[in-house]
């Protein structure tokens, strides 16, 4: 990520650690999602599209559900929510490209949608700019 102080961010970033065993678990992952866990483990911001609210969850949290086995979708790796229920995924089934989609787990076929081509656009979406 382009800018290393991002004040939405918890102030202290994932150990070198967690963001390893994240990627032996899970696979490969954007390097921008690895990065800005690096910077900041977790965080909230506004969006400025739908659904408006982005909450990053930790390196930790992510993992823990990731081996947790209780995805209600397949084939996605969960690193976020809304706030209000719908959750953010990477859609692991086109590989290396990784569009982030969001879903509500209770209904994530009838609610599937695509909110951004990558990671990288995703962030670009953030409300503030900081």
């Amino acid at each position: 990520m382009k800018n290393s102080t991002r004040s939405w961010l918890f102030s202290e970033g994932a150990s070198s650690t967690t963001l390893r065993e994240l990627s032996l678990q899970v696979g490969p992952l954007p390097d921008s999602y690895l990065e800005l866990l690096g910077q900041g483990n977790g965080g909230e911001v506004g969006l400025k599209v739908s659904p408006f609210n982005f909450c990053l969850d930790t390196a930790e949290s992510a993992l823990d559900y990731w081996k947790s086995g209780t995805y209600t979708a397949s084939g996605v790796f969960v690193f976020g929510c809304d706030g209000g229920g719908s959750l953010f995924a990477f859609d692991l089934s086109t590989s290396g490209k990784w569009p982030v989609v969001c879903f509500d787990p209770i209904d994530p076929e009838g609610s599937m949608e695509a909110v951004a081509p990558d990671f990288e656009s995703l962030i670009g979406q953030l409300a503030e700019n900081g």
